[in-house]
Protein backbone atom coordinates (compact mmCIF):
# COMPACT_ATOMS: atom_id res chain seq x y z
CA UNK A 1 0.00 0.00 0.00
CA UNK A 2 1.25 3.48 -0.77
CA UNK A 3 1.17 6.43 1.58
CA UNK A 4 -2.05 8.38 1.24
CA UNK A 5 -1.72 12.15 0.93
CA UNK A 6 -4.93 13.63 2.25
CA UNK A 7 -6.22 17.13 1.90
CA UNK A 8 -8.28 18.31 4.86
CA UNK A 9 -11.92 18.00 3.68
CA UNK A 10 -13.02 21.05 5.64
CA UNK A 11 -10.50 23.28 3.91
CA UNK A 12 -11.64 22.66 0.33
CA UNK A 13 -14.99 20.95 0.61
CA UNK A 14 -13.59 18.12 -1.54
CA UNK A 15 -13.19 14.45 -0.54
CA UNK A 16 -9.73 13.23 0.52
CA UNK A 17 -7.24 12.78 -2.30
CA UNK A 18 -4.83 9.83 -2.34
CA UNK A 19 -1.58 9.35 -4.23
CA UNK A 20 -2.22 5.61 -4.47
CA UNK A 21 -2.88 4.45 -8.04
CA UNK A 22 -6.25 2.68 -8.16
CA UNK A 23 -6.99 -0.69 -9.71
CA UNK A 24 -8.05 -0.45 -13.37
CA UNK A 25 -10.18 -3.19 -14.96
CA UNK A 26 -8.41 -2.98 -18.34
CA UNK A 27 -5.04 -3.42 -16.62
CA UNK A 28 -6.33 -6.51 -14.84
CA UNK A 29 -7.38 -8.01 -18.17
CA UNK A 30 -3.95 -7.16 -19.58
CA UNK A 31 -2.32 -9.10 -16.77
CA UNK A 32 -4.67 -12.02 -17.42
CA UNK A 33 -3.34 -11.93 -20.98
CA UNK A 34 0.25 -12.04 -19.70
CA UNK A 35 -0.48 -15.07 -17.50
CA UNK A 36 -2.23 -16.81 -20.40
CA UNK A 37 0.68 -16.19 -22.77
CA UNK A 38 3.10 -17.59 -20.18
CA UNK A 39 0.98 -20.72 -19.73
CA UNK A 40 0.59 -21.27 -23.50
CA UNK A 41 4.31 -20.71 -24.19
CA UNK A 42 5.49 -23.06 -21.44
CA UNK A 43 2.70 -25.52 -22.19
CA UNK A 44 3.76 -25.58 -25.83
CA UNK A 45 7.24 -26.68 -24.77
CA UNK A 46 5.98 -29.55 -22.58
CA UNK A 47 3.56 -30.49 -25.37
CA UNK A 48 6.30 -31.04 -27.98
CA UNK A 49 9.13 -32.16 -25.68
CA UNK A 50 9.26 -35.63 -24.05
CA UNK A 51 8.14 -34.45 -20.62
CA UNK A 52 7.04 -37.42 -18.51
CA UNK A 53 3.66 -37.78 -16.82
CA UNK A 54 5.46 -38.13 -13.49
CA UNK A 55 7.04 -34.71 -13.94
CA UNK A 56 3.63 -33.30 -14.88
CA UNK A 57 2.16 -34.65 -11.63
CA UNK A 58 4.95 -32.94 -9.70
CA UNK A 59 4.07 -29.72 -11.53
CA UNK A 60 0.43 -30.14 -10.50
CA UNK A 61 1.46 -30.41 -6.83
CA UNK A 62 3.80 -27.41 -7.13
CA UNK A 63 1.09 -25.39 -8.90
CA UNK A 64 -1.36 -26.25 -6.13
CA UNK A 65 1.14 -25.02 -3.56
CA UNK A 66 1.77 -21.80 -5.49
CA UNK A 67 -1.97 -21.28 -5.87
CA UNK A 68 -2.57 -21.64 -2.15
CA UNK A 69 0.42 -19.40 -1.41
CA UNK A 70 -0.97 -16.73 -3.71
CA UNK A 71 -4.41 -17.02 -2.13
CA UNK A 72 -3.07 -16.45 1.38
CA UNK A 73 -0.40 -13.91 0.35
CA UNK A 74 -2.16 -11.78 -2.30
CA UNK A 75 0.45 -9.03 -2.04
CA UNK A 76 2.99 -11.45 -3.53
CA UNK A 77 0.78 -12.17 -6.55
CA UNK A 78 3.04 -10.05 -8.79
CA UNK A 79 5.68 -12.81 -8.41
CA UNK A 80 3.62 -15.87 -7.55
CA UNK A 81 0.96 -15.53 -10.28
CA UNK A 82 3.44 -15.70 -13.22
CA UNK A 83 5.24 -18.58 -11.47
CA UNK A 84 1.92 -20.38 -11.09
CA UNK A 85 1.08 -19.80 -14.76
CA UNK A 86 4.43 -21.26 -15.84
CA UNK A 87 4.19 -24.38 -13.68
CA UNK A 88 0.52 -24.89 -14.52
CA UNK A 89 1.41 -24.49 -18.18
CA UNK A 90 3.92 -27.34 -17.93
CA UNK A 91 1.26 -29.66 -16.52
CA UNK A 92 -1.37 -28.54 -19.03
CA UNK A 93 1.03 -29.14 -21.91
CA UNK A 94 1.52 -32.78 -20.92
CA UNK A 95 -2.21 -33.27 -20.32
CA UNK A 96 -2.99 -31.68 -23.69
CA UNK A 97 -0.54 -34.05 -25.38
CA UNK A 98 -2.39 -37.03 -23.88
CA UNK A 99 -5.74 -35.73 -25.12
CA UNK A 100 -4.25 -34.94 -28.53
CA UNK A 101 -2.96 -38.50 -28.86
CA UNK A 102 -6.48 -39.83 -28.32
CA UNK A 103 -8.40 -37.12 -30.18
CA UNK A 104 -6.47 -35.40 -32.95
CA UNK A 105 -7.14 -31.67 -33.24
CA UNK A 106 -8.86 -31.39 -29.85
CA UNK A 107 -6.22 -29.10 -28.30
CA UNK A 108 -6.32 -26.16 -30.75
CA UNK A 109 -10.11 -26.38 -30.79
CA UNK A 110 -10.21 -26.26 -26.98
CA UNK A 111 -7.88 -23.24 -26.97
CA UNK A 112 -9.99 -21.35 -29.50
CA UNK A 113 -13.24 -22.16 -27.69
CA UNK A 114 -11.70 -21.10 -24.36
CA UNK A 115 -10.89 -17.70 -25.81
CA UNK A 116 -14.33 -17.42 -27.40
CA UNK A 117 -16.10 -18.30 -24.15
CA UNK A 118 -13.96 -15.83 -22.20
CA UNK A 119 -14.84 -13.01 -24.60
CA UNK A 120 -18.49 -14.07 -24.62
CA UNK A 121 -18.73 -14.00 -20.83
CA UNK A 122 -16.98 -10.62 -20.72
CA UNK A 123 -19.42 -9.18 -23.27
CA UNK A 124 -22.42 -10.66 -21.46
CA UNK A 125 -21.18 -9.09 -18.22
CA UNK A 126 -20.30 -5.69 -19.68
CA UNK A 127 -23.64 -5.38 -21.50
CA UNK A 128 -25.48 -6.46 -18.33
CA UNK A 129 -27.04 -9.35 -20.19
CA UNK A 130 -26.14 -11.30 -17.05
CA UNK A 131 -26.36 -9.40 -13.76
CA UNK A 132 -24.19 -10.64 -10.91
CA UNK A 133 -25.96 -10.15 -7.59
CA UNK A 134 -24.79 -11.14 -4.12
CA UNK A 135 -27.03 -14.20 -4.39
CA UNK A 136 -25.36 -15.10 -7.71
CA UNK A 137 -21.97 -14.88 -5.98
CA UNK A 138 -23.11 -17.02 -3.05
CA UNK A 139 -24.52 -19.70 -5.34
CA UNK A 140 -21.30 -19.77 -7.34
CA UNK A 141 -19.23 -20.21 -4.19
CA UNK A 142 -21.44 -23.12 -3.12
CA UNK A 143 -21.16 -24.69 -6.58
CA UNK A 144 -17.39 -24.32 -6.47
CA UNK A 145 -17.12 -26.06 -3.09
CA UNK A 146 -19.46 -28.82 -4.29
CA UNK A 147 -17.25 -29.41 -7.33
CA UNK A 148 -14.17 -29.45 -5.12
CA UNK A 149 -15.83 -32.04 -2.87
CA UNK A 150 -16.57 -34.24 -5.88
CA UNK A 151 -12.97 -33.90 -7.10
CA UNK A 152 -11.59 -34.91 -3.70
CA UNK A 153 -14.04 -37.81 -3.40
CA UNK A 154 -13.16 -39.18 -6.84
CA UNK A 155 -9.45 -38.78 -6.03
CA UNK A 156 -9.99 -41.17 -3.10
CA UNK A 157 -11.77 -43.71 -5.27
CA UNK A 158 -15.42 -42.82 -4.72
CA UNK A 159 -17.72 -42.80 -7.74
CA UNK A 160 -20.84 -40.83 -8.61
CA UNK A 161 -23.66 -41.69 -11.02
CA UNK A 162 -22.91 -40.33 -14.50
CA UNK A 163 -19.33 -39.42 -13.61
CA UNK A 164 -16.64 -41.88 -14.46
CA UNK A 165 -13.92 -42.76 -16.93
CA UNK A 166 -16.36 -43.58 -19.73
CA UNK A 167 -16.89 -41.17 -22.63
CA UNK A 168 -20.25 -40.16 -21.21
CA UNK A 169 -18.75 -39.63 -17.77
CA UNK A 170 -16.02 -37.40 -19.19
CA UNK A 171 -18.58 -35.28 -21.02
CA UNK A 172 -20.87 -34.96 -17.98
CA UNK A 173 -18.02 -33.95 -15.71
CA UNK A 174 -16.64 -31.60 -18.35
CA UNK A 175 -20.00 -29.84 -18.69
CA UNK A 176 -20.27 -29.39 -14.91
CA UNK A 177 -16.70 -28.13 -14.76
CA UNK A 178 -17.36 -25.73 -17.63
CA UNK A 179 -20.52 -24.31 -16.04
CA UNK A 180 -18.74 -23.64 -12.74
CA UNK A 181 -15.86 -21.99 -14.61
CA UNK A 182 -18.26 -19.68 -16.47
CA UNK A 183 -20.01 -18.75 -13.23
CA UNK A 184 -16.61 -18.06 -11.65
CA UNK A 185 -15.72 -15.73 -14.51
CA UNK A 186 -18.89 -13.70 -14.02
CA UNK A 187 -18.16 -13.42 -10.30
CA UNK A 188 -14.52 -12.46 -10.92
CA UNK A 189 -15.53 -9.71 -13.36
CA UNK A 190 -18.04 -8.37 -10.84
CA UNK A 191 -15.53 -8.39 -7.97
CA UNK A 192 -12.95 -6.61 -10.13
CA UNK A 193 -15.56 -3.99 -11.04
CA UNK A 194 -16.46 -3.49 -7.38
CA UNK A 195 -12.79 -3.21 -6.47
CA UNK A 196 -12.28 -0.54 -9.15
CA UNK A 197 -15.29 1.45 -7.93
CA UNK A 198 -14.06 1.20 -4.34
CA UNK A 199 -10.63 2.57 -5.29
CA UNK A 200 -8.68 -0.56 -4.35
CA UNK A 201 -4.94 0.02 -4.97
CA UNK A 202 -3.42 -1.13 -8.26
CA UNK A 203 -1.19 -3.65 -6.49
CA UNK A 204 -4.29 -5.85 -6.25
CA UNK A 205 -4.42 -6.18 -10.04
CA UNK A 206 -2.10 -9.19 -10.13
CA UNK A 207 -4.21 -11.05 -7.58
CA UNK A 208 -7.38 -10.22 -9.50
CA UNK A 209 -5.71 -11.44 -12.70
CA UNK A 210 -4.66 -14.64 -10.93
CA UNK A 211 -8.27 -15.31 -9.88
CA UNK A 212 -9.55 -14.80 -13.43
CA UNK A 213 -6.74 -16.95 -14.82
CA UNK A 214 -7.84 -19.83 -12.58
CA UNK A 215 -11.28 -19.67 -14.20
CA UNK A 216 -9.68 -19.61 -17.67
CA UNK A 217 -7.76 -22.79 -16.83
CA UNK A 218 -11.02 -24.36 -15.67
CA UNK A 219 -12.65 -23.40 -18.97
CA UNK A 220 -9.88 -25.10 -20.91
CA UNK A 221 -9.94 -28.26 -18.78
CA UNK A 222 -13.72 -28.50 -19.06
CA UNK A 223 -13.56 -28.17 -22.84
CA UNK A 224 -10.80 -30.80 -23.05
CA UNK A 225 -13.02 -33.18 -21.11
CA UNK A 226 -16.03 -32.52 -23.31
CA UNK A 227 -14.23 -32.56 -26.66
CA UNK A 228 -11.95 -35.46 -25.73
CA UNK A 229 -14.86 -37.50 -24.37
CA UNK A 230 -16.79 -37.15 -27.61
CA UNK A 231 -14.06 -38.67 -29.76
Amino acid sequence: MGTALLTHPGATGLPPVSDVKPLVEVDVLGKVGILTVIAIAVGGLSFVLPVSIGFALVCVVVALGLGLWTTFRPRMARILAPAYAAVEGLALGVLSRLYSAQSHGVVPLAIVLTGALFIGVLIAYRTRLVRVSNRFISMTVVAGFALLAVLLATAFGLSFPGIGRSATGLIVFGVVYLIVAILDLFVDFELVNRAALAGVPAEAEWYAAFSIFLAVVMLYLGLLRILGGRR
